[in-house]
């Protein structure tokens, strides 16, 4: 039964639920790339220049994959409490499960605001429609309520036998420390990560581009990935397919997957963000040749390419990293910084900027520095579904993307042409849901 929760996540992060929609493509890393001019696919292309609504596709979709897995954790810990199963077993199934479900929640609170919270099942479904939206300090509550439980139950098996993949110790205190650097509580996030980094579990792999290599499942960099199964059919993922660009069929993906659709490409602002010395650069390739010998300078997101046999549309083998090491490394130095400046913080920032061939920083205040974490944030994970969180956490969306307003015809664009709102830092509850849930309002502006 827990293992099910597990495979309710791949709807969260591929399928028809497409989790980089909501979080790169509206952020200025990503775009729908369509040459030509031509706006790309409507439902992918009212995500990159904000211009959804209530009705857009894609955004029902996920809000039910998402209480899928919170549903499907609700039911399993409803039932192993009564269960006759061995004490630590069930701690630690327990464990698993409050983090799961804080996941899922913590997705939906940065994405929605306030949203219903469910902890059991609902004897009647007239009930379930009649229940509203919680306040996002409710949310948050029963997040830190869970993980702070995860935390004490869970053990340390990181990727070891048939754990392999599953929650352990170390993602319920990165998760809980993610959050409180969300809620702006400096002291308690700085505590939580370094009681990661304590651990001793984890390590940056030596080679920037090996993190997203074919076969990197469970590496020493893993915090927490998403894993998903070559050439089997509902438990790989379609990443290769939607990543890839027009034209570059049977190049850059697997022969007989069809034309791919070029619907997250990296945009020239990130791509110029880099230092032309910066490694992680070359995770954006410049062009390729197609097969009928033609050069196309169309901009693509190397990590996701997938070549291995059998790795066909929906079938490839890709993890997704939700964290990595050097995401604890990079939010420790900030939260330090925030509570004691940055002395004490190079050496986590440097660590991470030493593996990208980039020299050491020295001698910043406490403004430059944390301006220096939020952009080496921003070049270490630019197409892992964080920077709109990161933009939001940190309050700035709105100077960051109306800076870059863009016009939306032209190559690798950012996505916005006009100066993007407050209102939409949040998405709107899907219309779908509230029509038959009426005590859901809807966000303002929607």
């Amino acid at each position: 039964a827990v293992v099910g929760v597990y495979g309710a996540l791949r709807s969260i992060y591929t399928a028809n639920s497409f989790f980089f929609l909501f979080t790169d493509m509206r952020s200025d890393n990503t775009s729908v790339y369509s040459p030509g001019g031509a706006a790309g696919p409507l439902s992918k292309s009212e995500f990159d220049d904000f211009t959804l609504t209530a009705n857009t596709e894609h955004i029902s979709a996920w809000w039910n994959s998402a209480y899928r897995v919170i549903g499907r954790c609700n039911d399993v810990l409803e039932k192993l409490e009564a269960s006759d199963i061995a004490q630590n077993l069930k701690d630690e199934y327990t464990g698993e499960l409050k983090t799961l479900r804080a996941s899922a929640y913590f997705n939906l609170v940065r994405l929605f605001g306030g949203v219903p919270l469910i902890l059991g099942r609902f004897e009647n479904i007239d009930d379930a429609y009649q229940k509203g939206r919680d306040s996002v300090d409710d949310i948050y509550t029963q997040i830190v309520s869970d993980l702070t439980s995860a935390t004490s139950l869970l053990t340390t098996n990181k990727n070891t036998g048939d754990k392999t993949g599953r929650v352990d110790k170390g993602i319920a205190h990165t998760l809980l420390a993610d959050v409180y650097l969300t809620r702006k509580n400096f002291p308690l996030a700085a505590t939580e990560f370094k009681k990661v980094i304590d651990l001793n579990q984890y390590d940056l792999l030596p080679n920037y581009q090996t993190v997203f290599a074919q076969g990197q499942q469970g590496n020493i960099e893993t915090v927490w990935q998403i894993y998903f199964l070559t050439g089997v059919a509902g438990l790989g993922n379609h990443f290769p397919i939607y990543y890839a660009p027009l034209n570059s069929q049977n190049v850059l993906t697997q022969p007989g997957t069809g034309n791919p659709f070029g619907w997250c490409s990296p945009t020239n602002d990130i791509y110029n963000a880099y230092d032309p010395t910066d490694v992680r650069r070359n995770s954006i390739a410049v062009g390729f040749t197609g097969q009928n010998g033609v050069y196309y300078d169309y901009k693509y997101i190397k990590n996701y390419v997938d070549l291995a046999a059998g790795t066909g549309s929906g079938l490839s083998g890709k993890d997704w990293y939700v964290y990595r090491y050097a995401d604890v490394l990079l939010r420790y130095a900030e939260a330090l910084n925030e509570v004691e400046g940055p002395a004490n913080a190079y050496q986590y920032i440097n660590a991470v900027r030493d593996r990208a061939g980039l020299a050491d920083l020295s001698g910043l205040d406490k403004d430059q520095f944390r301006e220096a974490v939020y952009e080496e944030e921003r070049l270490e994970s630019p197409f892992e579904g964080k920077r709109w969180f990161d933009l939001n956490r940190t309050d700035r969306t709105l100077q960051v993307m109306n800076a870059k307003i863009t016009n939306f015809d032209d190559p690798n664009t950012v996505g916005p042409a006009a100066a993007i709102q407050e209102h939409q830092k949040l998405l709107p509850i899907p219309e779908l849901i509230r029509s038959s849930s009426p005590a859901l309002d809807q966000n303002p502006g929607y």
